[in-house]
């Protein structure tokens, strides 16, 4: 077992790290303080790796501005790149706990839009498609993302989501595959219907 680097005190932007909390989630956590007065717990992997500077009003206050001068704001790139930090940054969204409460980031590079628009149009952006982490537990960053149909990233989805079931251990395209129903109509009764894992794969 690896020995844990004690970052107590240390900055990271505009963060200062209070202390280590426990936390249910994969890694280890910290409770950080930010300049502007907010404390927010972050994963340590993600203060090492430079991907959290700050609670969160860094990247507001950079989009208020980039909203007044790069001319994009009304187009739907624009939208997924607003909606992908509000995923990870804001715990009122809707995709929070899918995305920031597991400890996902945007990366530092991707706080500007324009970069995040460079790197849309020279990987094969298209209005037809959206963008999809290629592994669902990294972060959003040039390594780990690409820009797929909503068919794939329904399937990528289902292929990373693993159930268990009378100590059988299967993704929900298994699972599907296994009882002979789709997919869609499975994780439909988990993720909409909150059906507990015996009913959906039983009724």
């Amino acid at each position: 077992m690896s020995k844990l680097i004690d970052l107590t005190g240390k900055r990271f932007g505009k963060l200062t790290v209070l202390s280590q909390v426990d936390d249910k989630r994969p890694g280890t956590w910290w409770l950080c303080k930010c300049d502007c007065g907010k404390e927010k717990v972050i994963k340590g992997q993600n203060l090492r790796d430079g991907l959290s500077h700050s609670c969160g009003c860094g990247i507001a206050e950079a989009s208020r501005q980039r909203f007044k001068t790069h001319g994009m704001s009304r187009t739907r790139l624009y939208r997924i790149w607003v909606n992908m930090h509000r995923r990870c940054e804001y715990e009122k969204n809707g995709g929070y706990a899918y995305c920031g409460a597991k400890g996902i980031r945007v990366c530092e590079e991707w706080a500007d839009f324009s970069n995040f628009k460079d790197w849309a149009y020279s990987n094969g952006y298209e209005e037809t498609l959206t963008i999809d982490r290629i592994d669902n537990a990294q972060n959003y960053c040039p390594e780990n993302c690409r820009w797929v149909s909503m068919k794939t990233q329904e399937n990528n989805r289902d292929n990373c989501r693993y159930l268990t079931f009378k100590g059988e251990t299967h993704t929900v395209s298994e699972w599907a595959e296994i009882i002979g129903i789709n997919k869609h109509t499975l994780s439909a009764r988990i993720n909409r219907l909150g059906w507990s894992v015996e009913k959906a794969l039983c009724k």
